[in-house]
């Protein structure tokens, strides 16, 4: 059927096709700047007017237009599509104060590492990458990404422990990393700490850009990822604030707990990586480094139990320990001293979870729960105090000046054990008594049935107290323990209160036992000065000074008091 005529398209003849005008070609970019009419010649010849003037004749082609899309389908588009969000990896910038990874200085860093107690990590001491360093004479391009990721974060960890010139740059350091001269009566040590950050900091943004480029977060489980990750954790802690969120520990427990299964296998050699006291002893700090900084501990319970077993309970030990027979027995005591460190991982965690934590300080405060956890401590007390009784009795009389010197001596075993049960019972007190001191300042519900908590709290603090200095003296003269200084840091502005707390009230001289407390401690904080700047600052400088003023003046009137009496005589 034919279509209407008025419908139909009107048809070209092929004679109008070829008699249509031919498109002249666009003007030049001069001719359009000055808005003229241009005249375009044929076969790229310059325009009249561009010839006459004498400039160079251009023409830019305009660009084909796209198609416009319809609003309606890009507003559909816009609602339906997500969005992507780019994660950005941290930009680590480089140094000028990163030394340089010499064989020379990586066998140096690495050996700092070592004299730090904290290379006796079960994780670390499972690896291999002590003889993978000396097998291609610590040459890091070398090793395997792994172990040298590895190597990296123990390279930066020994750097606060190092006295290399690329470290400490030009002055007074030690000779070797058991220098008792320097260590005990030089006047620079505090200085070091200072002189060693940047090369310190330089390092340890060497570590995390190795360990990030290869994702040890997410890469496979093994052994060295998380050591890795442990290290870089502990170095987040030392070189920031400490209330991070401490992902590198997060890491750390991932891998962690994926291992578990793999050492419960018929396959993996009869003694797992895990087991043996050292264990206990890390799980420890770091339940009570979570605890110190309000932040809930990530080691749970299924941890405890999957890494280490059962503990029997605090009655069991206390009867255990009150036999006759466990006074000469060494292996008892240390045994006792190990399930000791269990029930502190596990008070640390109730600490938080009950009492410190962000959950606990929304809603008044249970006098029920605080009461419960005052008994506990209690106990924690009576049983810290039976086990170093019987420590004191298998450890030799000239104690180690070096960690390397310590491994080899009969009593080493002994002397880790006491400073463990000090530094657990310690750690907890004072955090259950700074945050009784909070809540005795800020809580409007605070009455006076729970400030008799308060007081006991303080009391259990005081003994704390004494229980850190008596596990300080257990230590070699010359250690390493940079993870530590916020605890003793915390510990120094006890001892001032104390301190303040007995002049105004008028009983000074102190007695000598807390005389020689206060010295201790302020060595200790010294001795840190070496490896961190946070020492030497002006408020910890002021401290250590008003410190060593009350001590050394109490002291010099005792003496002078007992030389009276010793003439009247």
């Amino acid at each position: 059927m034919p279509l209407p005529t008025s419908k139909m398209a009107p048809l070209l003849a092929p004679t109008d096709s070829l008699n249509r005008k031919i498109r002249k070609p666009p003007a030049c970019n001069p001719c359009k700047a000055r808005r003229v009419l241009c005249h375009p010649q044929p076969g790229g010849a310059p325009c009249p007017r561009c010839a006459e003037k004498e400039i160079k004749c251009t023409t830019t082609l305009p660009t084909r237009g796209k198609q416009l899309k319809s609003r309606v389908q890009t507003r559909q588009q816009h609602l339906t599509a997500p969005s992507l969000v780019l994660h950005c990896q941290p930009n680590f910038e480089s140094s000028d104060a990163c030394p340089q990874l010499t064989p020379e200085f990586v066998a140096h860093c690495f050996e700092g590492f070592v004299h730090d107690a904290f290379s006796l990590h079960p994780l670390i001491m499972a690896t291999t990458i002590a003889s993978d360093l000396r097998n291609v004479s610590y040459q890091l391009e070398l090793l395997p990404q792994s172990t040298r990721i590895l190597a990296f974060c123990s390279i930066a960890y020994g750097s606060f422990c190092s006295f290399h010139e690329s470290i400490l740059g030009d002055g007074l350091r030690p000779q070797c990393f058991h220098d008792a001269a320097f260590f005990s009566s030089n006047p620079e040590l505090l200085g070091c700490g200072v002189r060693r950050i940047k090369a310190c900091h330089a390092l340890r943004f060497q570590a995390l850009k190795n360990a990030w480029m290869a994702r040890i977060i997410i890469s496979q489980p093994s052994t060295e990822n998380a050591a890795a990750c442990y290290i870089l954790d502990a170095l987040e802690q030392i070189d920031e604030t400490p209330t991070s969120n401490r992902p590198w520990a997060t890491a750390y427990l991932a891998h962690l707990r994926a291992l578990i299964p793999v050492w419960r296998t018929p396959s993996c050699p009869p003694n797992p990586p895990w087991e043996g006291a050292a264990g206990f002893t890390f799980l420890m700090f770091d339940a009570l480094s979570s605890a110190r900084v309000r932040k809930p501990v990530q080691i749970t319970h299924q941890d405890q139990l999957l890494l280490s077993g059962a503990a029997p309970s605090l009655e069991t030990l206390l009867c255990n320990l009150n036999q006759p027979q466990s006074n000469a027995n060494i292996d008892i005591v240390l045994s006792t001293a190990t399930t000791y460190m269990f029930h502190v991982t596990v008070l640390a965690r109730e600490l938080v979870d009950e009492i410190t934590g962000e959950v606990a300080r929304a809603k008044p405060l249970s006098a029920a729960v605080v009461l419960a956890f005052l008994d506990r401590l209690s106990t924690m007390h009576l049983l810290a105090t039976l086990i170093l009784d019987r420590l004191d009795l298998c450890i030799a009389q000239d104690l180690p000046t070096s960690v390397n010197e310590s491994t080899a001596l009969p009593g080493w075993c002994a002397v880790k054990a006491g400073f463990l049960v000090c530094f657990g019972f310690s750690s907890l007190t004072l955090t259950l008594y700074d945050e009784l001191k909070y809540r005795d300042t800020y809580d409007q519900d605070w009455n006076l049935a729970t400030k008799t908590f308060f007081a006991r709290a303080h009391e259990l603090a005081t003994f704390g107290a004494k229980k850190i200095a008596r596990g300080i003296r257990y230590l070699p003269k010359v250690h390493y323990a940079p993870s530590k200084y916020e605890l003793f840091r915390a510990w120094a502005d006890f001892f001032v209160e104390q301190a303040d707390c007995e002049r105004t009230a008028g009983r000074l001289p102190i007695c000598i036992g807390f005389a020689h407390d206060i010295l201790t401690l302020t060595d200790e904080l010294k001795l840190l000065g070496y490896s961190l700047p946070g020492a030497s600052s002006p408020d910890t400088f002021a401290v250590i000074e008003r410190l060593e003023n009350y001590a050394n003046s109490s002291l010099s009137s005792l003496f002078l008091a007992e030389t009276v009496h010793q003439e009247e005589i």
